[in-house]
């Protein structure tokens, strides 16, 4: 029995019959929709191989239209994803759920080994819900949504570090997963305004599993172990947005979301093997910590225009800015009650706090949609964005090669009575950037190379209920 069988059971659904459509077996449902989409986050989301760092968008219809969904009015995962001013333009109570299939791929080169390989492939579900509050003019909504994927699964030959410490042909994967859970309210002002907010609470996830170097730990710093890590941890976060319809074909929005703060604790767990023969250390080179790493995910701020120019074509465009730069300027990495006596001899410790350096930039990203009827019941949707590239050369590596910059889309939605659909594929276009001398310890990644490209297929149903 899948998790979402057992959740549809557990709420009594399958009891409710043919008197299923009644509004207290419609509040039911969508609750359940919305309890299997998070279930199916928490189990799945993490499989997402993404070389990307943030999703592009939570519907099919604004993947299509190149991530264009601050001026979007109506739709419950476009408010939770995009701006919260967005759901007082919902009508009814509605739920909406879906996801998205990915595939990654991509090669490295370093000083030993030409040919580095990414591949593999995951799904990343959503899902949301919306209603009415009452009989007041306002609208609230709970969604769970990915608010950051980025994942890398790579293979390549170990090169030498300090020594000659090599681990050889290994796996070399990490994971920084956010995903965001959201209470939300909207209401129209007067004839021509809508406002919102939400409260979001993040599940994030580390994973780590690869050679790591030791960059600014002064007794360590250069030398090299293999290292398993896993941390969880929750942090909060808030939204607010405007949106502006001076008319029927025009309407303008801006949305603002805080940065998170994300203390994750695990353990961490591994060898030192290659390293201690290189220095001729005959002891054993197994090890175990708790850990902690400090994650710290920007705010971000977009503003967007809608503009309806006939009854048979409308324009998005949008604007985003991704403040990396105050977030993303170091990973603290901390490490306490170590097992290993000669580690701890030579850390002066059975802790350790190191500081792995980003130096991300902030980003822009521009994204222009176009939507068209065709028909009485369908529509056509397609769309791109240029995203500037956050990663300098200095801190590359494949773990962290979210550097993609251009992404095409395109879809199709269909609509009848109370039920839609929209089926949407996104290319993210291959990047490639280079190493001359990298600021990471032991020259490791001098002189490499990264190339990198993604796609995605993505599926959303929305029904009154």
């Amino acid at each position: 029995m899948s998790s979402c069988q057992a959740y549809v059971e557990a709420t009594g659904l399958r009891t409710m019959g043919t008197g299923g459509k009644s509004r207290r077996g419609g509040y039911r449902l969508a609750w359940a929709m919305l309890g299997c989409g998070w279930l199916a986050l928490t189990m799945s989301g993490a499989q997402a191989q993404m070389p990307g760092a943030l999703g592009e968008a939570a519907s099919a219809g604004a993947a299509a239209r190149g991530g264009a969904m601050t001026a979007e009015s109506g739709d419950p995962l476009d408010a939770a994803q995009g701006n919260p001013a967005g759901l007082a333009g919902v009508s009814g109570r509605v739920v909406e759920f879906g996801g998205a299939a990915m595939d990654a791929a991509g090669s490295f080169r370093n000083s030993v080994d030409p040919h580095g390989t990414l591949d593999g492939a995951g799904f990343a579900p959503v899902a949301a819900v919306a209603m009415p509050l009452g009989g007041s003019a306002w609208r609230g909504s709970l969604a769970v949504t990915p608010q950051m994927l980025m994942r890398a699964n790579w293979r390549y030959i170990d090169p030498p570090g300090t020594a000659g410490a090599s681990y050889g042909l290994t796996s070399n994967e990490s994971e920084i997963v956010a995903l965001r859970g959201t209470a939300g309210v909207a209401r129209r002002v007067g004839s021509h305004w809508d406002v919102g907010a939400e409260l979001g609470v993040d599940y994030n996830k580390n994973v780590l599993n690869a050679p790591y170097i030791f960059q600014q730990q002064p007794s360590l710093a250069g030398l090299k172990v293999l290292l398993q890590l896993h941390t969880a941890g929750f942090g909060w976060n808030g939204s607010a947005g405007v949106q502006w319809h001076p008319s029927s074909r025009v309407r303008l929005g801006a949305a603002w979301t805080s940065a998170t703060v994300v203390q994750s604790h695990g353990e961490a767990s591994g060898t030192a093997s290659a390293q201690f023969a290189a220095l001729g250390i005959a002891a054993d080179p197994l090890y175990h910590y708790g850990a902690e790493v400090d994650n710290h995910l920007p705010w971000t701020l977009a503003a967007a225009g809608s503009w309806e120019a006939s009854h048979r074509l409308r324009w998005d465009l949008e604007g985003d800015w991704t403040a990396w730069g105050n977030a993303f300027r170091t990973l603290p990495v901390k490490l306490t009650d170590g097992t290993n006596a000669v580690v701890n001899s030579v850390a002066g410790s059975d802790a350790i706090q190191d500081f792995v350096p980003l130096g991300w930039k902030d980003a822009a990203t521009v994204r222009v949609g176009v939507e068209t009827p065709l028909g009485e019941n369908w529509k056509a949707d397609a769309g791109y964005s240029y995203a500037t590239n956050p990663l300098p050369s200095s801190t590359l590596t494949p773990l962290t090669a979210a550097i993609l910059e251009n992404t095409i889309g395109a879809g199709a939605g269909w609509h009848r009575g109370r039920w839609a659909a929209e089926l949407a594929y996104q290319a993210m276009l291959p990047a490639t950037q280079s190493v001359g001398t990298s600021a990471l310890k032991a020259g490791e990644y001098d002189d490499s190379r990264v190339d990198a490209r993604a796609q995605a297929l993505l599926l959303t149903v929305r029904t009154h209920f």
